[in-house]
């Protein structure tokens, strides 16, 4: 991790990013929906095919199974196909309202702390940071975009959709946690990993030795600390619509205690005072 050919890619995703939310930026939504449909079907289709035959021999013709698309980037895959062959629009705004700040923090998450793979294979080196620039620039013109008026629902939104999303990560993770279990002489019961999975990283850290994501205190507190880093990251993404639903809040507020306790008493007060006049 940022050696040489790593460092090199960092700076082509930023340029490519770049010139991407440069020349794209007048795009609709739907054009939009169509480059991402095409840039995931030549994404997948390498990854699927390299893996496979990569791994021919041990696993024949299966996709090993920590190559799934059940990470928080790679998920993305199944919200782009339901945003080109659904046309429900509710579905729709609560898709993008978590794409944004997912494909943003995640995908920057995944060019700043790839996988070794991703440096060591050409094809997947060239798959890997292709998709992943594709999102961001994505995430940066959701961002910006005139065809959507983010609020404080979408955030809401976005938070309900990445706790769900989580919860099922956990299971898929338990799913294709493959183990053997075996008792020594001692009667001392023993595991031994045949496979696992991490599957949004809510079984270990990304990497280790990071200085707050990291099980130095256990599972529950790393759990602990991976959720508020998703809370900030997408309350940071939505800053400017939660600051505004706050002040509207704070305007409502005054203006409620304005108001007369009883306006039949007023109206009865003023025609006293014009009957009297």
């Amino acid at each position: 991790m940022f050696g040489t050919l790593h460092l090199i890619m960092i700076g082509v995703c930023a340029a490519v990013c770049a010139a991407m939310c440069v020349f794209l930026r007048k795009l609709k939504l739907k054009q939009w929906y169509k480059i991402l449909m095409w840039v995931g079907i030549v994404s997948e289709t390498i990854k699927v095919f390299t893996y496979i035959l990569r791994n021919e021999q041990t696993y024949g013709g299966y996709l090993p199974k920590t190559d799934l698309p059940f990470h928080l980037c790679s998920i993305q895959l199944i919200f782009i196909a339901l945003l080109n062959f659904t046309h429900n629009e509710k579905l729709h705004r609560v898709l993008l309202a978590f794409m944004m700040p997912s494909c943003l923090v995640g995908g920057l998450a995944a060019i700043l702390i790839p996988t070794s793979s991703s440096l060591t294979i050409p094809v997947i080196t060239f798959q890997y940071f292709m998709y992943h620039t594709v999102i961001v620039a994505f995430a940066i013109y959701l961002f910006y975009c005139r065809e959507i008026e983010w609020t404080a629902k979408d955030w809401g939104n976005a938070l309900k959709l990445l706790c769900f999303l989580t919860f099922v990560a956990i299971y898929v993770n338990s799913i294709c946690y493959d183990v053997v279990e075996f008792t020594n002489v001692d009667g001392v019961k023993t595991v031994e990993y045949v496979s696992r999975v991490n599957f949004m990283y809510v079984v270990d850290p990304p990497v280790s030795g990071l200085p707050f994501l990291n099980k130095n205190h256990g599972w529950l507190v790393y759990f602990a600390h991976l959720a508020f880093t998703g809370l900030f990251a997408v309350t940071i993404c939505y800053i400017k619509p939660i600051v505004k639903a706050l002040k509207k809040c704070g305007k409502k507020a005054p203006a409620a205690e304005a108001l007369p306790d009883n306006p039949a008493d007023e109206t009865n007060d003023f025609a006293e005072n014009k009957a009297n006049n």
